[in-house]
């Protein structure tokens, strides 16, 4: 189906793997004639086409800011987006049923000082900007209200347990936590869409679709998912070496909301779509947290 697909747009490829884990987009690694390798990936739902849009203007917008290397899409339609696959292997791709991560090298100190740096440079650009090519303006305030419905959604269906509930709800709760203060933000960045090299160096960053203004903690939560705070706290000081003006009590805010997204929202997400894999692994989360 993807090769049948690829060449409706001109590119004639042999498809050798499919990676099926996107909640938006179907993913296709192929090979051309010449021998270079494409990315096609294929929506999943039409509402993502004007997503998709928004995500092509930033990526050129972005790509000449950056010290890594971003998608730049040769095909763009309604039914399929193609690019050149770039340099380098994802440095942990979530297993697409346990959602553990399959990781290829090690991380390096010197995978978290470059990261540190390309978030910094993120939080560094014109909000106005960005938001006028489209990118979501994502207030705080409407956040906390999200994070608060998914909460009162999970007491009801999952049966949280008490401490884990109240320590969230004190969260939402207290305004130390929370900054009005917005940057655009890639929202997105786990070891899957890390592109590095064999010795773990950071060389690009994929799969810009839920990019927004939004609270820069959004930029640290899966590293914090995937290296605990140990990866946090390095990748914290390289933030702060770059520049990167981390505020007061961040980095027990992100782990609280790391924990969260990475059980509650994850398992919210379950029931809206019909997996119950998603919510046993939410669940199991939740119980591990506490």
């Amino acid at each position: 189906m993807l090769r049948e697909l690829a060449g409706r747009h001109g590119l004639r490829v042999r498809v050798v793997d499919v990676d099926e884990t996107g909640w938006d987009f179907r993913v296709g690694h192929a090979v051309d004639e010449r021998g270079a390798r494409w990315v096609l990936r294929v929506p999943r739902r039409a509402e993502v086409i004007a997503r998709a849009e928004v995500e092509r203007r930033l990526l050129e917008h972005l790509r000449p800011k950056l010290r890594v290397q971003l998608p730049e899409w040769e095909v763009f339609t309604s039914e399929l987006i193609a690019y050149r696959r770039l340099p380098g292997e994802p440095l942990g791709p979530e297993h697409p049923e346990t959602l553990e991560y399959q990781w290829w090298v090690d991380a390096p100190a010197e995978y978290f000082a470059r990261l540190g740096e390309v978030i910094a440079e993120l939080h560094r650009l014109d909000p106005a900007e960005l938001a006028a090519l489209g990118a979501p303006v994502n207030r705080v305030g409407d956040l906390r209200g999200e994070l608060a419905g998914e909460l009162r959604c999970a007491e009801r269906e999952l049966d949280v347990p008490r401490q884990p509930a109240g320590r969230w709800w004190a969260w939402l709760e207290d305004d130390r936590y929370w900054t009005s203060e917005v940057r655009f933000a890639h929202a997105d960045l786990h070891p899957g869409h890390t592109l590095v090299d064999p010795a773990g160096r950071l060389l690009g960053v994929l799969d810009w679709t839920d990019a927004a203004i939004d609270d820069p903690a959004v930029d640290f939560l899966a590293v914090h998912n995937a290296f605990g705070l140990a990866g946090l706290d390095r990748l914290l000081a390289a933030y702060r070496d770059a520049g990167g003006a981390p505020r007061p009590r961040l980095r027990e805010h992100v782990a609280l909301f790391s924990g969260f997204r990475f059980s509650v929202s994850l398992a919210i997400h379950g029931i809206d779509v019909g997996n119950p894999g998603f919510v046993d692994i939410g669940r199991r989360r939740i119980c591990a947290l506490f």
